[in-house]
């Protein structure tokens, strides 16, 4: 487990490189709905985490309690990584979750971060800090993805708002398609810089049953339920459900 003081030594140089900020995607106030991500595939090392937990608090700015959705030791570890990078000077009051999965083969480890105006950043507009923890990850294995995901949602969605479940897809480019999870559909086709991505959705379960992308980690992974994330690195994909 790592220790306090490389802990907080961490935390000091991810808080220097996000102060920094980001080349694009700032937090806009709470005039609209706000949204703020972290996918990481990652090896199961704390101080990965610890690196994007600091990256992640100290951009949403938040000390709002989380939920966390993992097992019970690696909960507790997030619990305290977050719990440590609370701030007076944090205002914002979104909510925050954090979601730790194992993933059922291992990959090449990658972050993918997304916002409301960024659905997937491209690597030039990484910050420092972000770009850091990508080096750190470079030619080695992942085991988990961990997701940390920070949103506010404005009056007006919030009364619009149904209890319906939907499907959001994205891309580079951004919002390629809202669809209800209710639907079914044989196929439908993704853009992205490798080629296209194929996502089915039936019986309430989406899933990609093809993908260009070298392993296709992403044709591993189901989604039926809120909060569940099919992501895909390479070809800078995401999908959703809400």
């Amino acid at each position: 487990m790592i220790s306090r003081r490389n802990f907080l030594k961490i935390v000091g140089l991810t808080t220097v490189a996000v102060g920094a900020g980001f080349t694009t995607g700032k937090l806009i106030g709470n005039k609209k709905s706000v949204y703020f991500a972290v996918h990481g595939f990652i090896p199961a090392d704390e101080q990965i985490i610890s690196q994007l937990v600091a990256g992640f608090k100290n951009k949403v700015r938040s000390n709002t309690n989380p939920v966390v959705i993992a097992d019970a030791r690696i909960s507790e570890v997030i619990t305290r990584f977050d719990s440590q990078l609370r701030n007076k000077a944090f205002s914002n009051s979104g909510n925050i979750t954090y979601r730790l999965n194992r993933l059922n083969k291992q990959i090449d480890s990658d972050i993918i971060i997304s916002d409301t105006e960024n659905p997937v950043y491209s690597l030039n507009d990484l910050n420092y800090g972000f770009s850091n923890i990508r080096t750190n990850l470079k030619n080695r294995k992942a085991e988990y993805l961990f997701t940390a995901e920070y949103s506010e949602t404005d009056f007006i969605t919030s009364i619009l708002n149904t209890n319906k479940k939907a499907v959001i897809i994205e891309n580079e480019k951004g919002l390629v398609e809202r669809i209800s999870l209710d639907r079914n559909y044989r196929n439908i086709l993704i853009d992205g810089p490798l080629g296209k991505t194929e996502l089915k959705i039936e019986n309430g379960i989406a899933r990609v049953h093809s993908s260009t992308c070298r392993l296709g980690i992403c044709e591993h992974t189901l989604a039926n339920n809120v909060g569940n994330i099919i992501a895909c690195a390479p070809n800078k994909v995401l999908i959703k459900i809400v």
